[in-house]
């Protein structure tokens, strides 16, 4: 234990010699730093104005209620960006106070159970981290509701960011499942699901179908970002980190 405390110490200390976290700011990649956290002032400020909050979604999504912190294009993406796809789970700490505040909005009440998009365990394997896992337990914990890791993928789909609007809608169908042992706690119960970005809603769809067939009295939803489409960037894609980027990674997950 004390090899892995001075290993993860050191990895930290080379993290902030060579990527000093206030040096490239979070949402646009500028290098002219930040003087207060991971976002520059113009970055700031443009997320200031990027407001959402409730925001009504189509009927047949089978949402009761959907909340969104900030819009993805700008300064929002980039922070779902590098936590995405570069690991940087430390981003999770404003970004869990931001998504709970928008989910607050809902007014859901006290006796919610709060879950996520589930990711599947052979991408799980890959990535080393479940970013919706880390918004929704943070949000939880901010709202102080109880958070569990109700469902499940039946399949390994295609990722949503890869695909058209129309894939999008046909590649999720009977893709989750809520887990044998929650179903008797989700039954009759009020679920707050909750994603790090809504493009066309495909996916929180998918989810509530199974959430509903399951019992679930009703079914809210918040995620971080707000894209209504899948032209606002989400198409991005980062490459998985190696060699050095992969440490770099890593050390994140430490300060995280």
């Amino acid at each position: 234990m004390k090899l892995r405390h001075h290993i993860d110490r050191l990895k930290h200390w080379l993290l902030e010699l060579l990527f000093p976290r206030r040096a490239m700011c979070m949402g646009c990649d500028s290098m002219l730093g930040c003087d207060r956290d991971d976002l520059c002032e113009s970055c700031r400020e443009r997320l200031s104005r990027s407001w959402v909050g409730v925001r009504a979604t189509d009927p047949t999504l089978r949402l009761d209620g959907a909340a969104f912190a900030y819009r993805y294009a700008g300064p929002a993406g980039g922070l779902v960006r590098r936590l995405k796809y570069d690991g940087v789970q430390v981003l999770a700490e404003r970004m869990c106070r931001e998504l709970a505040r928008a989910a607050a909005l809902l007014r859901v009440g006290d006796d919610v159970l709060v879950t996520c998009v589930p990711m599947h365990p052979r991408r799980l394997r890959s990535r080393g981290f479940n970013h919706a896992e880390l918004l929704a337990r943070g949000a939880a914990g901010e709202m102080q509701l109880e958070f569990g890791d109700v469902l499940m993928r039946t399949r390994n789909a295609p990722q949503q960011a890869r695909l058209t609007d129309a894939e999008r809608r046909t590649n999720l169908r009977g893709g989750f499942a809520v887990r044998p042992e929650w179903s008797e706690r989700v039954a009759g119960r009020r679920i707050l699901l909750i994603d790090d970005v809504f493009t066309t809603g495909s996916t929180a769809h998918a989810c509530a179908c199974a959430l509903r067939d399951a019992g679930a009295a009703k079914v809210y939803f918040a995620a971080y970002a707000y894209g209504g489409g899948s032209k606002h960037g989400q198409n991005y894609q980062r490459k998985e980190p190696h060699g050095a980027a992969a440490a770099i990674s890593e050390g994140r997950k430490g300060a995280a």
